[in-house]
């Protein structure tokens, strides 16, 4: 026989060691697997009381002993393991599950209740049909202490739960009729099991592993993945043994694919453990043969408590509202058969409540005027107070205002609290009595820009004017206006200069106004300064000093 498996990314070695090891695994006789349980002798067991635990009869004891080779029927060692077929042992039908965790809406189908709804602790019966709605999941413990998780908008049915036996083989059956499981059957306790998930295209049977089962390709396909153990998977009246880390997929009135190997866990090295917003933004390392990707959130690192789940074909994801806390999160690649790979865990938190509120002022980018620092921003509709921080830096390591305990929204600095002309980071954060601090905002960066100077020197001659302010700072300019009018819509002289004095032609006598801004290396604008007057003497007049001099004239 060829075995034409299909790798994504095994070594060499390992290849072959699963080679080998799928090949003895097809030698399995089918019957071993579908028509008899295994029992371990204890101290004080014989033949014949086992008969009457277990098999409908001591009838049997002939039988029971031909077929194991036991040479006393009175004496077998402790340990010995006894193959009992199930057609002879005693059946009970007397079994329920229980509902152990629900999140979302599950519905419960029940012939003689209708439908109900799903509760932790609820017991289920054979019959009942369990359906998950979207973003709901619901985990079910068997007899067995087998778990299935019945993830978002799957349907099953519990055809069969019995035991044969006096608690010797616990065998149930479960009808996939759309959806995806996840399923955990333990193995070395004292009874057998069978766990069989059954969908219209393939049949997957456990002892003891832990796989998932899920419909794909419109319901007409079975995925079937091993993360540990083996399973066997049947359909067309042919079977695969599928071991540890490979999957199968079975299409409708065809015999499984020949088991490939399922995808490496992603890489989470670079994902935050962290979080401050909705939605959550979740990075990850694309995985090489990944044609998509299904996230799991859970209250606990064994998943028994989900409280998201989606699958997606692009990167990042993004999540919606979930609240805050620590969780636990879970991340498998898909390949090109949708089969769900290995998965990546981590924890991680969220802390995006109560959310910052919304900055009006300073605005990201904007300033504040120079001697009037003020900072506001939404109220929220809870009762909150809020916390303010106002760096030199970015990662606020520099902190030069920090309040932990503003009543109101709004906040203006005192004049001993005044910042001095330069670039600065602001954030906020709010804090309310049930959910407590919440994240920051993004830093958003702001400026308080330098004053427009005040006149310090002005000289007035016979031609010219000339005023004089502080010297500039590095790559500093200013922006002179000089006009008839406090309004500054006549204006005589307008100039940008880099000194810090300009001289310009005397105009006539009267009432002036002038005004300067400063303009930074960046070519930023501060604002002007308040409007200076400039009185200029008027000259007396030729026509004048003859009116004056007539008298004298008469005189004479």
């Amino acid at each position: 026989m060829q075995l034409d498996f299909i790798y994504h990314g095994t070594n060499l070695l390992q290849n072959r060691l699963l080679c080998c090891l799928y090949t003895l695994l097809l030698c399995l006789p089918a019957h071993a697997i579908a028509d008899e349980w295994i029992y371990t002798v204890k101290p004080g067991d014989n033949l014949w009381n086992l008969s009457e635990r277990h098999l409908t009869g001591v009838q049997y004891v002939q039988r029971l002993q031909k077929l194991n080779r036991i040479e006393d029927p009175y004496v077998i060692p402790p340990g010995k393991k006894l193959r009992i077929p199930v057609a002879w042992s005693r059946i009970s039908d007397a079994v329920t599950a229980r509902v152990i965790h629900v999140q979302g809406t599950v519905l419960i189908e029940r012939s003689n209740r209708g439908k109900i709804f799903a509760e932790p602790g609820m017991e289920l019966y054979t019959g009942d049909t369990i359906r998950s709605e979207n973003d709901s999941f619901v985990t079910i413990e068997f007899a067995d202490n087998s778990r299935m998780r019945v993830q978002d908008n799957s349907r099953i049915r519990l055809d069969k739960m019995r035991i044969y036996g006096n608690f010797g083989l616990i065998d149930t059956l479960i009808q996939l009729e759309q959806g995806r499981t996840e399923n955990s059957v333990p193995h070395g306790t004292q009874q057998d099991k069978r766990f069989r998930i059954q969908t219209p295209s393939a049949v997957s049977s456990v002892r003891g592993t832990d796989f998932r089962v899920g419909t794909v390709e419109m319901r007409s396909g079975t995925a079937s993945e091993v993360l540990s153990g083996i399973i066997n998977v049947s359909g067309s009246k042919k079977h695969v043994i599928v071991p540890a880390g490979f999957g199968t997929v079975t299409s409708r009135d065809e015999p499984p694919m020949t088991p490939v190997v399922l995808l490496p866990p992603p890489d989470l090295s670079g994902t935050s453990g962290y979080y401050e917003s909705l939605p959550l933004v979740i990075h990850l390392n694309a995985l090489n043969g990944a044609h998509a990707y299904r996230t799991q959130i859970a209250l606990d690192p064994d998943f028994d408590n989900l409280v998201s789940e989606f699958t997606t074909t692009t990167l990042p994801f993004r999540d919606g509202d979930i609240p805050d806390g620590e969780y636990w999160l879970r991340i498998r690649g898909i390949d090109k058969f949708g089969l769900e790979g290995k998965d990546a865990v981590m924890p991680f938190a969220l802390n995006a409540r109560p959310e910052p509120p919304f900055v009006t002022a300073p605005l990201p980018g904007s300033a504040t005027t120079p001697d009037n620092q003020e900072f506001t921003w939404t109220s929220q509709s809870e009762p909150v107070h809020y916390i303010l921080m106002i760096s030199k830096n970015a990662d606020f390591s520099d902190l030069v205002y920090y309040n932990p305990e503003l009543k109101k929204n709004a906040l203006a600095l005192s004049k001993a609290e005044s910042l001095a002309p330069g670039h600065y980071f602001w954030q906020i954060a709010a804090v309310s009595p049930t959910e407590g601090a919440g994240p920051f905002s993004d830093a958003m960066p702001f400026r308080v820009p330098f004053p427009g100077p005040a006149l310090e020197k002005t000289e007035i001659d016979e031609q010219d004017l000339t005023f004089a302010w502080r010297a500039a700072a590095e790559g500093q300019r200013f922006h002179f206006q000089f006009a008839r009018d406090e309004s500054f819509s006549d204006i005589i002289h307008e100039e940008t200069t880099e000194a810090s004095s300009i001289t310009i032609q005397k105009p006539a006598g009267g009432t002036y106004f002038l005004r300067i801004k400063t303009i930074e290396s960046d070519g930023f604008e501060g604002p002007w300064g308040l409007p200076q007057i400039v009185e200029i003497p008027r000259d007396f007049p030729y026509w004048m000093m003859l009116l004056l001099l007539l008298p004298l004239l008469v005189l004479i």
